[in-house]
């Protein structure tokens, strides 16, 4: 029986976190993987201690190697996901590398690429601050933005100890190909060789967001040869 606090709320993650997580259950839609699962949105140091003590003071494998206080999880700035289907949670690597590389697009990190300790589940976002930042007290800004939230306009009203910030969607438009996501140039540039893409008079190409994602996805997929 686990203690301490290791929910599974998106709404106990950082705003910029919460949204990120939607976002990311959706473009993993896109990808052919609907059924995304998330937990650990916070975790207090309790629990983390709890965890830390698994395969060394009490029955289990290792877990993890931080100690309360010590994992980007008991700042409400990371989560880890699963696969939501009965006997198939953990074990699709095609799962985690299409996640990992969908988060690491939207600009944030992904623990599969770690050295040190792998952890495929482990998604997280600090606005660039380490953990010894966290750790002495600084903070993300609530209004803080991913990298995929270019096109989005965040305001924030204090309400006693809270924030409330409301999203305003703006949609963000590219006309050349140096201007627009580098995962996403490959495949423009591409396209524009082979007479599938045209832009107006001056040239621009007026691609939305999420057009690029979705030709992008289409040439992963191999339809355009």
């Amino acid at each position: 029986m686990s203690v301490g606090i290791n929910s599974r709320l998106l709404s106990d993650l950082h705003p910029a976190l919460e949204r990120g997580v939607r976002e990311l259950m959706r473009r993993m839609a896109v990808a052919g993987f609907p059924h995304v699962g998330v937990s650990s949105t916070y975790r207090d140091n309790v629990h983390q201690d709890w965890l830390f003590a698994q395969g060394r003071t009490r029955p289990g494998n290792i877990v993890t190697n931080a100690r309360g206080g010590q994992s980007i999880h008991n700042y409400r700035l990371a989560f880890d996901i699963f696969q939501n289907i009965r006997g198939q949670e953990w074990n699709n690597p095609r799962f985690f590398e299409a996640a990992g590389r969908i988060w690491q697009e939207m600009g944030g990190v992904w623990g599969g690429n770690w050295i040190n300790f792998v952890d495929r589940p482990h998604f997280e976002y600090t606005h660039g601050l380490t953990l010894r930042d966290l750790q002495n007290g600084r903070v993300v800004p609530m209004d803080a933005r991913m990298e995929w939230e270019s096109g989005v306009h965040v305001s924030c009203d204090r309400y006693g100890e809270y924030d409330s910030c409301n999203l305003e969607v703006l949609e963000m438009r590219f006309n050349t190909i140096t201007d627009m996501p580098e995962w996403a140039r490959a495949t423009i540039k591409q396209l524009v060789e082979l007479g599938l893409l045209k832009g107006d008079e001056q040239g621009n190409l007026n691609l939305s967001q999420d057009m690029l994602r979705l030709l992008v996805i289409n040439d992963r997929a191999g339809l355009y040869g």
